[in-house]
């Protein structure tokens, strides 16, 4: 029984990842972005406050090491920039997205809202409210799961 329903997660969100892994591919070549940094823009998008790099590790998920260098690249690309002074710790840096990152983000949050609302069709708000409820709770427990396992 639990095989069974086992492969429909499985299966399911292999099948959803490698679409999204498709319309995510088309945002990097029309950018000229990697993935970890089209994640930090739409993160850093959500933020009005700036964010640091800790902050940024935290919300996307992703080793603090390679959200650091990713920071680096974007500042280096006139992605990200930041408002600090010389004299301020570098780990306490906050960034914020430049005039064309904010584009950018504009433009796949848009474009991601009309796939999202055309995925959604004829599924009831509040079917969509409980789905990532329970998604939330799946991940949370299959990440200590796995966490024990190691």
């Amino acid at each position: 029984m639990e095989t069974g329903r086992f492969l429909i997660f499985y299966q399911s969100f292999d099948s959803v990842l490698k679409d999204i892994k498709k319309k995510e591919m088309s945002y990097m070549s029309e950018y000229g972005l990697r993935s970890v940094h089209m994640v930090c823009i739409l993160r850093m998008k959500q933020s009005e406050k700036g964010m640091t790099v800790t902050e940024l590790a935290k919300a996307t998920q992703k080793d603090k090491a390679l959200i650091s260098r990713t920071i680096k690249e974007l500042t280096a690309d006139g992605f990200v920039t930041t408002k600090t002074t010389v004299e301020d710790k570098s780990y306490k840096k906050k960034y914020y997205l430049t005039e064309k990152s904010e584009r950018i983000a504009t433009d796949i949050n848009d474009d991601i809202g009309e796939y999202m609302s055309m995925a959604r069709t004829g599924i009831p708000e509040e079917d969509m409210q409980k789905f990532y409820e329970v998604l939330s709770s799946l991940t949370r427990n299959i990440s200590l799961i796995a966490k024990n396992e190691d």
